[in-house]
């Protein structure tokens, strides 16, 4: 559905105002710095937009009466930009104007499946121009974000109104880029650094509002999603970084270690880790290794789980990705079989890990770094 942006402070919705947390707070005023930069660059006038309360009918934006109304889930996945560039371009390329030269409901609905797919387009440039992304940093952001639609549609969900399968749309997007190289080097090798100057790499500090973003895609499934430091909490006798992945998924994270041991939903311990699930061996250095043995256990449903793994450093490597290129530790993980559970690669700079893989069923889950705030 059509709907275009600027952003007010607060927002406001016909039956009251929609409570936002202050890490969704930030990401309005983000998303209005970026309506207003595209307005600017483009010479268009401001738009307004509001935030809508969470509804469970999966309609993530709409238009209507001049008016854009954001659902207020959307401040907490990664998707929010690809979708905000989307409306944007309708709004660039002059969507509001009624759709002329249709004598048939179908002439009609395709004639709006062909602004679908110019929006689409047009995303990727305003990404490029505003946003500062390179075109394949922008058009990788577009067609995760079609993958997770396409995944989606194939488990059953419907065709949003106005838009062809998202197998079409990622079609036509490649091929209006087709010359766009959408594959990343693999990880490089460094020169060590000599152990004279090297620092020991310590488990890095958090702070609430830290974020960082990923895309993932399995053969099953292509999305986004964010990691936020939410808050500091002391549980179980330890202190731990509360991290939210959503509005209702959060995961505590022991702060000496990086070690998890509780994932809650809406409140309720889903699982807990005992002792926590360990993976990094600090201080990070190559040849480092950690073993552990820890019990999953699992609440609905009821599940307990012993586990055995070996974390070891085994690279220091170049690591490229859509945030940028980075210096990282390479970690990979074996169970009791050695059979590799995870490779993750770890970078100071960033303070969590910029890459990793790991097995699933039939294939791999590969997630990757778009972007990240510290601060």
């Amino acid at each position: 559905m059509k709907w275009i942006a600027a952003v007010v402070a607060l927002a406001f919705l016909a039956g009251g105002c929609v409570t936002l947390t202050p890490v969704q707070r930030d990401t309005v005023a983000d998303v209005q710095r970026f309506a207003d930069a595209t307005t600017a660059a483009y010479k268009r006038p401001p738009i307004r937009v509001t935030i809508d309360r969470a509804t469970n009918l999966g309609i993530g934006a709409y238009y209507r009466q001049g008016n854009f109304y954001l659902n207020e889930t959307q401040l907490d996945t990664g998707n929010v930009t690809a979708l905000v560039a989307h409306e944007l371009a309708h709004y660039v390329l002059g969507h509001d104007a009624p759709l002329t030269g249709a004598a048939t409901l179908a002439e009609s609905a395709q004639k709006q499946e062909l602004r679908e797919l110019d929006a689409n387009a047009k995303a990727v440039e305003i990404l490029v121009r505003v946003k500062g992304l390179s075109e394949r940093q922008a058009l990788t952001m577009m067609l995760v974000r079609r993958r997770g639609l396409m995944a989606s549609q194939q488990r059953g969900s419907p065709i949003t109104p106005g838009h062809r399968p998202a197998a079409e749309e990622i079609a036509d997007l490649r091929a209006r880029y087709s010359g766009v190289d959408l594959e990343l080097p693999a990880p490089r090798a460094l020169d060590p650094i000599p152990a004279s100057t090297a620092e020991p790499i310590q488990a890095p500090a958090w702070k609430p509002g830290d974020q960082w973003t990923f895309w993932s895609v399995s053969p099953t499934v292509s999305s986004t999603f964010v990691w936020t430091v939410d808050r500091e909490e002391r549980v179980d006798g330890q202190d731990d970084y509360v991290v939210r992945l959503g509005t209702q998924r959060e995961f505590f994270v022991r702060k000496s270690d990086l070690a998890v041991h509780l994932e809650k939903t809406s409140g309720e311990v889903q699982v807990r880790y005992t002792p926590a699930d360990a993976r990094y061996p600090w201080p990070m250095a190559v040849g480092a290794e950690r073993k552990e043995t820890f019990t999953r256990e699992q609440t609905k449903p009821a599940t307990t789980e012993a586990r055995t793994q070996t974390c070891r450093v085994e690279a220091e490597e170049s690591v490229p990705t859509q945030a940028g290129t980075f210096r990282a530790f390479k970690v990979t993980c074996r169970n009791a079989k050695n059979e590799p559970t995870l490779h993750a690669w770890y970078s100071p700079e960033v303070k969590n890990w910029v890459r990793d893989w790991r097995p699933v069923k039939d294939g791999a889950l590969e997630r990757e770094l778009i972007s990240y705030t510290l601060r």
